[in-house]
């Protein structure tokens, strides 16, 4: 589309669009650069496919796996590329070295998942060097099977 008027659009128009076109049902999608998600995405040692593991149930439930996407220029096109990429495949990304990208039906879903991915970031730099138990593939399983409709 063309602007017409009001404040310019972000930089990051590329990466929300790329939600929107890749995730059926996206009313919203918020960019943070909150402290401990940005620390996890500069961190070498977090799987990409996976960079928010199963800590607690409410990151199973209301944010789902999370990719590690490699590092880009803000503001670059390519962003919306990478997302496009995934072909919808995840609500939520960690950009390397720049922060948490959350897409959700509404603001208010989106918002909240914001707030679990950070909280449970927080948890895992916190917890780092220490013996973690993380939820079995049964029980993100399970939760998974009883809140699919939350």
């Amino acid at each position: 589309g063309r602007h017409l008027s009001g404040d310019k659009p972000s930089k990051e128009i590329f990466l929300h669009r790329a939600f929107y076109e890749t995730r059926p049902g996206t009313g919203a999608v918020v960019h943070l650069h909150s402290t401990f998600a940005t620390a996890l995405s500069c961190l070498t040692d977090v799987d990409p496919d996976d960079c928010i593991p199963p800590l607690t149930p409410y990151v199973v439930m209301r944010v789902g796996a999370v990719k590690l996407v490699p590092y880009v220029r803000p503001g670059d096109e390519k962003a919306g590329d990478l997302i496009r990429e995934l072909r919808g495949k995840y609500a939520a990304v960690l950009l390397a070295n720049h922060g948490p990208v959350v897409s959700g039906k509404d603001i208010a879903s989106a918002v909240y998942a914001a707030e679990e991915l950070e909280e449970t970031a927080k948890l895992l730099v916190l917890l780092r060097g220490a013996p973690t138990r993380m939820l079995t593939a049964g029980q993100v399983d399970e939760l998974k099977a009883v809140f699919a409709s939350y």
